[in-house]
């Protein structure tokens, strides 16, 4: 099979051969049909500070949004068959530390992540543990599955507390914040506001749901959003840009008392007021890594339908011509990258 492999500890990743994937009892194997870049797959790809911290070993085949057909299973696979096509959970817990005990399996202390602690699905084949295979209904449209991974990002960013009624102020439309904006009007928020620099991906945030847009570039944040909400604020900040100067900017929206949800990687530490726009304003602060699981991929499940995902693929590709998928990422041309593979 091919794969796509981060091969050395630069910039750029490799097409490579490798023999498909033998399984044991408690594992499946999946001829993976569609996947999609990640943003952390791009900071893979560029090699900065935070992605140095997560490869140690070389080879490593990338990729971790996945839609496939099981086509192996091992004499302990329960509740799947041959021919189902699945999502992946893409982080692997232990089953053994405290976190697994109590049930946040999501922040496992021992978690390996597929595509940076294990071999991905940017290839032909993936062999994973049947427990991370999430069964996706008929009615999903198939080339909409390795969104879903993603998507519960952003399930897990909004619904973090209720956002009923809220003014929400969202930071960074890439792909998981415009399904965040759909996902904010589909549960009931009042007003929603993106913010981004790149006019395309404002453009898509509109069609996604977005009832104001802000380009940091051409407007005053602070006052674009007082003006927004009668001088109140923001209920909500879900950030997901990676930005340190887009969440500086967007902090000062926001009411005291109010809730933010960071899930956007910083590429290196930045200074922050933590005195005056978290403690002194009351705010209730969540960081946002993983999927629940397995409850936010039921709600994921439950969404996914009520949204129409296909203005956010932007390419739709090969896994050979995956350079192009990330240098247009880079600068600016795609939104979401979709991997068709055969």
């Amino acid at each position: 099979m091919i794969a796509i492999a981060k091969t050395k500890p630069e910039k750029g990743f490799e097409i490579i051969k490798k023999d498909i994937p033998k399984i044991n009892d408690d594992e499946i194997l999946i001829e993976v049909k569609f996947a999609s870049i990640c943003g952390s797959d791009v900071h893979a790809y560029v090699w900065d500070e935070w992605a140095k911290e997560e490869f140690n070993e070389f080879p490593r085949i990338i990729g971790h949004e996945i839609g496939g057909i099981v086509v192996e299973k091992g004499k302990n696979v329960k509740n799947l068959e041959i021919g189902d096509f699945v999502a992946i959970e893409s982080h692997f817990w232990c089953n053994e530390c405290y976190n697994c005990k109590v049930g946040n399996f999501h922040v496992c202390k021992n978690m390996k992540i597929l595509g940076f602690g294990v071999d991905g699905g940017f290839a032909n084949y993936l062999r994973i543990p049947y427990r991370n295979a999430i069964k996706v209904p008929n009615n999903i449209k198939k080339e909409f599955v390795p969104l879903m991974e993603p998507m519960g990002n952003a399930v897990d960013s909004v619904l973090a507390e209720d956002i009923s009624s809220k003014n929400v102020l969202i930071v960074g439309c890439g792909p998981i914040g415009l399904m965040a904006t759909a996902i904010c009007k589909i549960c009931g928020a009042n007003k929603v506001i993106t913010m981004d620099i790149n006019e395309n991906r404002l453009r898509i945030s509109k069609i996604m749901g977005s009832d104001y847009l802000i380009n940091p570039n051409k407007d005053n944040v602070y006052e674009k959003v007082m003006e927004i909400t009668d001088n109140t604020g923001v209920d909500v900040i879900l950030e997901f840009s990676g930005s340190s100067e887009g969440f500086k900017s967007a902090i000062k929206t926001i009411v005291e008392g109010g809730r933010v949800s960071l899930l956007g990687l910083y590429s290196k530490p930045f200074e922050f007021d933590f005195n005056n726009y978290f403690i002194m304003k009351n705010l209730r602060v969540y960081g946002i890594i993983g999927r629940k699981i397995y409850s936010t991929w039921f709600k994921t499940i439950n969404l996914i339908n009520k949204i129409d995902l296909t203005p956010i693929i932007s390419h739709r590709i090969k896994l050979e011509d995956f350079e192009k998928g990330f240098e247009d990422i880079l600068n600016g041309k795609a939104i979401k990258v979709l991997f068709e593979i055969s």
